[in-house]
């Protein structure tokens, strides 16, 4: 049976105290009165590369192509900065970042796969491929409800430090869309 899968590669965040100073930021950010939807700390991640909606063949190509082929998965990264997609004065995502040696790692990491990806099959989508940011979204603005007030609190807040934890495991991942928010399967971890 082929069917369409809406995937992406990522590389979870499980790291207990990391989640902890998530859980108490998306608190403070919901002190602000702004109207946002807080996204869940158990599916926080790096997307590493967005595949798009791929079939069960290529879902196993793209297993093929990665598995072993990529030298080293195991990824120290301290969580520092916050940040807003797509600008300060026009917020739709809020996020943390990393320091500037984890994000050099992570852009390593993303440069290896997507070349690895492109050689092997070159029709996936190239969305965002050239433009890798490593960010780990925790919250979208809804409406403009006090955004004064929550653009405040990110400024004096942008340098936050969340602390350090190893990633070693990129995943492969189903994402289905729901009203409650994404619900997201493993459908191959390398490791």
């Amino acid at each position: 049976m082929i069917f369409d899968l809406r995937t992406f590669l990522s590389y979870d965040i499980d790291e207990p105290s990391i989640l902890s100073k998530v859980r108490d930021f998306q608190s403070d950010l919901r002190a602000t009165g702004a109207d946002l939807k807080l996204v869940r700390p158990e599916i926080l991640h790096f997307t590493i590369r967005f595949l798009g909606e791929i079939n069960e063949q290529e879902k196993e190509k793209i297993v093929h192509v990665l598995e072993g082929h990529i030298p080293s998965l195991e990824v120290e990264v301290r969580f520092k900065g916050i940040g807003t997609f797509p600008s300060e004065k026009r917020i739709s995502v809020i996020w943390i970042g990393s320091d500037e040696n984890s994000a050099k790692r992570l852009e390593e990491q993303a440069r290896i796969i997507n070349t690895l990806l492109e050689q092997e099959i070159p029709t996936l989508p190239k969305e965002n491929v050239d433009r890798f940011n490593p960010h780990v979204t925790i919250a979208r603005m809804k409406t403009g409800r006090n955004k004064d007030q929550l653009t405040r609190y990110l400024q004096e807040h942008k340098d936050q430090d969340f602390g350090s934890a190893k990633i070693t495991k990129l995943r492969l991942k189903l994402s289905d869309l729901t009203p409650e928010g994404p619900i997201y399967t493993d459908l191959h971890v390398f490791s």
